[in-house]
């Protein structure tokens, strides 16, 4: 019996190995991917409770943190927790990293932008610039789709099947205005496929697909729901349609500025459809006010706002009223902004309407910028359109695009 005691000894071992096997790697692992996102992202970044599983080809992370640099006033940027993604190794000596399925269940994105001596900065903006990914590129002649599992290729290739949410909030801080704006997106959930990256390869078709649904706002929440087809890794190419479903008037009163007296009640219907092909965007816009109300303006409101008197009394007198808005530009231009662009569209179409009186519906267009750059990735253009460095001036020359 004795001489079994070793054997039972080692049995043990290894299966407290066989069971921390995956929890040991990640330990292993954990410092040097801090280290390299660090740099990446010139960002902190911190990683808890990762586990590699090589037999089942499993990666899970119990949580991620991408810290602010200086100047921005929230702690993160980028928090996850849970992250759970399956692999296929066995292309890995293709120079192929293929992630079959990845699921994130609680993000929280942080976006935040405030002025400096210099210009507009946004912490998106910050890890984009020092990936270069707003650098100029030659143009990509055509070839060929590769081999299903890049065997031939020399160049790495990055596709990623499936990528899940389950629960996320996006929060938007725009710090620029003295009165500070904040736009929320919150239990975010959804999924995106078929992104595949190669360098040296754009694909000619649309073969990537995104559906979202969340709530927009607080005061109170929104319904949103999004998706359709896009080809992300390649540049700025997305066709889809969204649409937004009793958001709150009072909370965006700003874009109701000048208007007599303070919106005191009123929700509102948005339904859009924007196409974007290598940062050339299209949009459609069908915005319906419900059931507006305003306080009651004060003599000082009658005398600075008299001219906008003519809106109110139709925002007040119609229960629906019915805008349709165009806004086309080119999202790679420093001076196109997507919300602005909105914004400035939105009003105008506004005042058209109340001087058509009341009848019809007003078609506006504003007019698409010079194109003056190469078009950012679809995450650097919505998310960053309004921070682009002010570093970059305008008379910079352009590159790899043509004026229209």
């Amino acid at each position: 019996m004795k001489k079994l005691r070793p054997l039972f000894f080692i049995l043990i071992v290894l299966i407290a190995l066989g069971m921390l096997h995956a929890r040991l790697l990640g330990m292993a692992v954990e410092p040097f991917l801090e280290k390299v996102m660090t740099r990446v992202f010139d960002m902190p970044v911190h990683i808890e409770g990762m586990r590699i599983s090589p037999f089942l080809s499993r990666i899970s992370i119990e949580k991620l943190e991408i810290l602010n640099p200086p100047g921005f006033r929230r702690r993160d940027h980028f928090t996850c927790k849970g992250i759970e993604c399956e692999l296929d190794l066995r292309v890995l000596k293709n120079k192929f990293i293929r992630i079959r399925k990845a699921h994130f269940k609680k993000v929280i994105f942080a976006i935040e932008s405030y002025m400096t001596s210099k210009g507009s900065r946004t912490n998106v903006w910050h890890w984009y610039h020092n990936m270069g990914l707003d650098e100029d590129s030659p143009p990509i002649p055509p070839r060929a789709m590769p081999d299903p599992d890049n065997i031939g290729e020399d160049s790495w290739r990055t596709r990623i099947d499936r990528l899940e949410m389950e629960d996320g909030s996006i929060i938007f801080d725009d710090r620029r205005e003295s009165e500070e704006q904040r736009w929320i997106f919150e239990h975010i959930k959804g999924y995106w496929t078929g992104f595949d990256y190669l360098s040296n390869y754009t694909s000619p078709t649309f073969t990537e697909t995104i559906q979202v649904e969340a709530t927009f706002g607080v005061n109170p929440p929104a319904l949103f729901k999004g998706g359709g087809k896009c080809q992300f890794a390649d540049g700025d190419n997305f066709d889809v349609e969204t649409q937004i479903t009793d958001g709150s008037a009072a909370e965006y009163g700003f874009l109701l500025s000048g208007i007599l007296g303070e919106v005191q009640s009123g929700t509102y219907d948005l339904k859009s459809h924007l196409r974007c092909v290598e940062g050339d965007l299209k949009s459609e816009h069908l915005l319906t006010l419900k059931s507006m109300t305003f306080e009651a303006p004060s003599p000082a409101q009658k005398l600075l706002k008299y001219p906008f008197e003519g809106i109110r009394l139709l925002l007040e007198d119609q229960k629906n009223v019915e805008l349709n808005i165009k806004v086309d530009g080119y999202i790679g231009d420093p001076k196109f902004r997507v919300f602005s662009a909105f914004t400035n569209a939105f009003q105008k179409a506004l005042v058209d309407k109340t001087k058509a009186g009341i009848t019809g519906t007003v078609q506006l267009a504003t007019s698409a910028p010079e194109q003056v750059k190469d078009g950012l990735s679809k995450l650097g253009a919505i998310l960053t359109e309004s921070f682009i460095f002010q570093e970059k001036t305008d008379d910079k020359p352009n590159k790899g695009k043509k004026n229209d």
